[in-house]
């Protein structure tokens, strides 16, 4: 899978520009292009779990590319959602006031329409899970083989960013607090009471940080003007992330996020990537999500995960196309239901 990543390189080539500072790295347009690289990393590190690589340097540097990365390939999409809502409630007049159909009940109708279509594609293979399952899945809680964490967390985000903006309704720090302390007893909740497995919780941070970021833009457009921040944020991540994930109670993942976000912060205000494959796949990114696990299950049914490359053309070709025309199911759909509404 080396040459996955070595494909995915040499397509964020296509279209990059250096230069000094841009001051659009967080326009919508520059966003997209950088959740469109992670979501091709995304879908690499679900395919894997469905095959066994090789231990030939073909895979095994893959493999050490991907254990390093680990959960950080999630992390800029809680950076940028945080960021945009805050973003919104400082611009939009009235904006937490439509913001659960806006953003939270969208999200969910869209999550349940994938899970549906897990649910019949996989009676007919046939594949069951536990009733429990069956009666939490709709909530990301539990799963039928769909990815559930992320939607999970995120939606008791925005829910937490919600209780936030109603609480404090001028644009100040008084959301960006509340939300942070939101999210770290959301942490405490699924790390220390229901023993959600790490990955549950690992990335929370970086919701908060991008509100922050909201809050703080001049100071954080001032400083990146400045080089002198570039090679210190850098290395204190990569110090950190050799040292430990956690410790003594303490979520350095947690931590590590943070300066990750701050790091491809650092990278999109100095190089630009763009063109309109990463642009597909940054807009259909959440489409992308939740659907690509289908095509892997499909696969593995008949077989052909004991040919890997088999297995990733039709896992690729098969997610593309279904992730097309869902969004084209969700876009017609969300005009009957949500007129005049759209996510910011």
């Amino acid at each position: 899978m080396t040459f996955l990543l070595l494909a995915l390189i040499l397509l964020c080539l296509w279209g990059i520009r250096f230069g000094g500072y841009r001051a659009d790295y967080l326009s919508p347009k520059s966003t997209t292009m950088i959740k469109g690289i992670f979501t091709f990393l995304i879908l690499f590190s679900h395919s894997r779990g469905y095959f066994t690589l090789s231990d030939n340097w073909t895979d095994s540097i893959y493999a050490m590319v991907q254990d390093r990365l680990g959960q950080l390939i999630v992390a800029m999409f809680l950076f940028y959602s945080g960021y945009g809502i805050l973003e919104s409630f400082r611009r939009k007049e009235g904006y937490e006031k439509s913001f659960l159909s806006r953003r939270f009940l969208k999200i969910l109708l869209h999550f349940d329409i994938a899970v549906a279509l897990f649910i019949l594609v996989q009676l007919l293979i046939p594949i069951t899970y536990p009733a429990r399952n069956y009666a939490l899945c709709w909530i990301g809680w539990e799963d039928v083989g769909n990815s559930n964490w992320f939607i999970f967390v995120i939606l008791c985000l925005y829910l937490i960013a919600w209780a936030a903006m109603k609480l404090h309704r001028r644009f100040g720090a008084g959301a960006v607090l509340y939300t942070t302390l939101g999210s770290a007893a959301l942490w405490i909740l699924l790390r220390l009471v229901f023993r959600k497995e790490s990955f549950w919780v690992d990335t929370i941070a970086a919701f908060p940080l991008g509100m922050l970021v909201s809050r703080c833009r001049t100071a954080v457009d001032g400083t990146l003007r400045r080089n002198g921040g570039f090679a210190g944020a850098l290395v204190v991540f990569l110090v950190l992330f050799a040292v430990a994930h956690k410790a003594f109670f303490v979520d350095v993942y947690g931590i590590v996020t943070c300066l990750f976000c701050c790091a491809v912060l650092i990278l999109s205000s100095r190089i630009h990537v763009g063109n309109p494959v990463l642009e597909w796949a940054g807009k259909n990114a959440f489409t992308v999500y939740i659907i690509q696990r289908l095509p892997m299950i499909i696969a593995t049914s008949l077989g052909w995960n004991t040919r890997p490359w088999t297995f990733l053309l039709f896992v690729f070709a098969t997610t593309f196309l279904l992730a097309e025309g869902l969004s084209y199911v969700y876009k017609k759909l969300d005009e009957v239901l949500f007129p005049n509404v759209r996510i910011a």
